[in-house]
């Protein structure tokens, strides 16, 4: 595709129409009644997670709902060496490359970890982690049930909720404390197994931007080298939950699962604790970030008439300083 035909189909994509999402049928909100409610909505579809999706297409639960869809990318992105891996993620959800777990293991497992409970450092904070659930329930990202269907679900995994206490920086540079919430899919039940564990490494992409950092100090030594005396601005972007932009398949939503304050917790994102996480985001922004470097250096880009018109409502949040 040349340049400007690039920039043509770019344009195409960005003002086609994307069709209006309707509510699910799901309820999201972290009470028994909703629990009872979406436990009668997989009842009517055979606890078929996967069949339960489909069938509230399109919604904010459908699988890509956060991106276009894969209909309307493919001729700008088809060329990409991550596209088919792409393409796949949106139609049907990210899935984990699993080795098969006996029946009767799975099942012992999940007793276990039933029975055990959560990781204490979730107790130790959960005046800090309560309000990251919630929002995870209210923002449709995880799927309330009651626990007693845990045994309907076929091939289930559940795992301990954790959390681990960080340090962040705030807008004025000054050291404050994070809390990170862990869904610890690595701690093995009697087997010695977790859904980690049983990852199938070598179906997975490769991680590129785990190695973003040797290439920008490369990239600065090398400017520095061209221009000794001109100013390098660097910026750096933060994509607000990005995993959770990224929708889990129906199997894979399952091999997810949670229990927090008597509720049986679906993730259908991409989880914080899932080995095959970085990988999979990897396959969004490595696109995502090829494509935007690619138009960036097209000659045919008008950035005053193509770009994302919510730019226009942000504002500088300190004033420039002469």
């Amino acid at each position: 595709m040349s340049e400007q035909a690039l920039i043509e189909e770019v344009k195409q994509v960005f003002h086609s129409k994307c069709p209006p999402l309707n509510p699910p049928l799901f309820i999201f909100k972290q009470c028994p009644l909703a629990a009872a409610h979406n436990a009668h909505i997989l009842a009517n579809n055979n606890f078929d997670l996967d069949r339960a999706i489909q069938s509230q297409h399109p919604s904010q639960i459908s699988y890509g709902s956060e991106f276009r869809s894969s209909s309307s990318l493919k001729k700008l992105l088809s060329n990409h060496p991550l596209w088919d891996r792409l393409r796949k993620i949106l139609d049907e959800g990210a899935e984990f490359p699993l080795d098969p777990i006996a029946k009767g293991t799975r099942k012992a497992d999940i007793t276990y970890h039933k029975e055990r409970g959560n990781h204490k450092s979730l107790a130790k904070y959960s005046s800090f982690i309560d309000p990251v659930i919630s929002e995870d329930i209210e923002r449709g990202f995880a799927l309330p049930l009651p626990v007693e269907i845990l045994d309907k679900l076929p091939n289930a995994s559940l795992a301990p909720l954790g959390c681990h206490k960080q340090t962040s920086i705030n807008e004025l540079g000054e050291v404050i404390p994070k809390y990170r919430l862990i869904h610890d899919q690595s701690f093995p039940g009697p087997s010695g197994l977790s859904v980690n564990g049983q990852m199938r490494k070598n179906e997975l992409p490769p991680i590129m931007y785990s190695y973003v950092l040797s290439q920008l100090l490369h990239y600065i030594v090398n400017t520095r080298k061209i221009h000794p005396t001109t100013k390098i601005f660097i910026c750096k972007i933060d994509l607000d939950a990005a995993y959770r932009r990224c929708s889990l398949s129906g199997k894979t939503c399952l091999e997810s699962l949670t229990i927090y304050a008597g509720l049986l917790l679906v993730a259908l994102r991409l989880t914080f604790g899932g080995s095959p996480g970085p990988n999979i985001w990897g396959v969004i922004s490595e696109t995502m970030t090829d494509l935007a470097n690619t138009i960036l250096q097209n000659e045919y880009w008008d950035q005053t008439s193509l770009y994302d018109p919510i730019s226009d409502s942000i504002t500088p949040k300190f004033a420039p300083t002469r």
